[in-house]
């Protein structure tokens, strides 16, 4: 294995396949103003993944889900106070295998503010067509984000490099 390539791919989300093993880098960065709502979003995960990812013995695929921490990513939604809003998210593609899914839930209630939320605390599936992740009314900030990858395999993914980003959208409903 060639560990001297293990240059790290910089974009909100992006993804790494090399015959020798894998590295996924999720980095995310949201500042989306719609109305008076502002919703910004900011961190990033990486992990890399290689003969020790394997499933079992020599010649075994690989594990084939990944995990970021529970806080790899912050989301904080500011100016919708006396506001309804919701959260759209979808996945945009520079280069993707349709073999790989990429997961994103919230894993707390924020830390301020006196907004109210609901959804997204369930993992859901980022698709490349635009679905609403959660909504809710007011300010509130702290909410902590987690990724999942799923579908890794070597023996179904060509080695490659794959990058995607989530495109996080904040639209004011009343």
């Amino acid at each position: 294995m060639n560990m001297r390539d293990e240059r790290p791919i910089r974009s909100r989300l992006a993804r790494r396949l090399r015959s020798a093993g894998l590295s996924f880098l999720a980095t995310a960065a949201a500042a989306v103003a719609l109305g008076a709502a502002t919703l910004t979003v900011t961190g990033s995960w990486t992990v890399s993944i290689g003969q020790s990812n394997l499933a079992g013995a020599a010649g075994s695929d690989l594990t084939s889900t990944y995990a970021s921490t529970t806080s790899a990513a912050t989301m904080s939604v500011s100016g919708a106070a006396g506001h309804n809003w919701r959260i759209d998210i979808y996945r945009q593609d520079t280069k993707w295998d349709t073999d790989l899914h990429l997961w994103l839930q919230r894993t707390n209630n924020g830390t301020s503010g006196t907004g109210t939320y609901s959804g997204g605390t369930s993992y859901l599936e980022v698709l490349t067509t635009t679905q609403t992740w959660m909504t809710g009314n007011g300010n509130r900030s702290g909410f902590t984000l987690q990724f999942q990858l799923t579908g890794v395999s070597c023996a179904a993914i060509p080695a490659a490099s794959y990058t995607t980003s989530i495109v996080y959208t904040i639209v004011q409903t009343s």
